[in-house]
């Protein structure tokens, strides 16, 4: 497949952002975050993952003027039956994508994109192959992950973060590893958005190609 093969068009009824990439590479999934949709992650991706297969579908729920993956309560909990019915409509788009290439995608997840990766994780394991999540939160308030046994996944955190704490990155890793899942920790010196410094594109790029993905 050539890498200049692009373009826009619904895949289960999520509207999505495409580049087929070299068939060699692992197809990916980029998840936006809240009042963001499909263009949102696209230099991201572009810089992250150059010559992979990607997929930039827009999240069904609104979120200002534009659109998130779930819908949060007011006082900004999770709404976990809205996340679970969010992430079985979504894990249609993961089989399509996975019967298109062959083999399941890897999703790179920023914000409550990465919540609902990790949600995708929890619910519809066979479907991914593993996953980044830049500026986790645990999906669900009990211990959710099946067992993810040599899964990949590379999770990203700010130290100055307004939005998360610590122990949000902390549950999640915690969580992933007791269910068997190799996982990669960093901790940047950056705030909720992506590092200015360029850390959150090196690292998934270098994760990426540590991993021959």
């Amino acid at each position: 497949m050539s890498s200049d093969s692009s373009g826009a068009r619904e895949f289960a009824g999520f509207p999505t952002l495409f580049r087929e990439g070299e068939s060699r590479h692992q197809p990916l999934v980029f998840l936006h975050g809240s009042n963001q949709d499909e263009f949102s992650l696209l230099d991201f991706a572009r810089e992250a993952a150059p010559a992979h297969p990607t997929y930039c579908p827009r999240g069904r729920e609104p979120s200002d003027a534009s659109f998130t993956f779930f819908r949060r309560r007011t006082d900004r909990s999770i709404d976990e039956v809205n996340l679970t019915d969010r992430a079985a409509e979504l894990s249609q788009l993961l089989l399509i994508i996975g019967q298109r290439h062959g083999e399941p995608a890897l999703l790179i997840g920023f914000s409550s994109g990465a919540i609902m990766a990790a949600a995708l994780t929890a619910r519809h394991t066979a479907l991914l192959s593993g996953a980044v999540l830049l500026r986790p939160e645990k999906p669900f308030t009990q211990n959710c992950f099946p067992d993810l046994a040599g899964t990949p996944f590379l999770l990203v955190s700010g130290e100055n973060d307004e939005r998360r704490e610590r122990l949000d990155a902390v549950g999640v890793v915690d969580q992933l590893r007791a269910a068997g899942a190799a996982v990669e920790w960093h901790e940047l010196a950056c705030s909720h958005g992506f590092d200015p410094e360029g850390g959150d594109r090196m690292l998934t790029r270098a994760w990426l190609a540590k991993r021959g993905l």
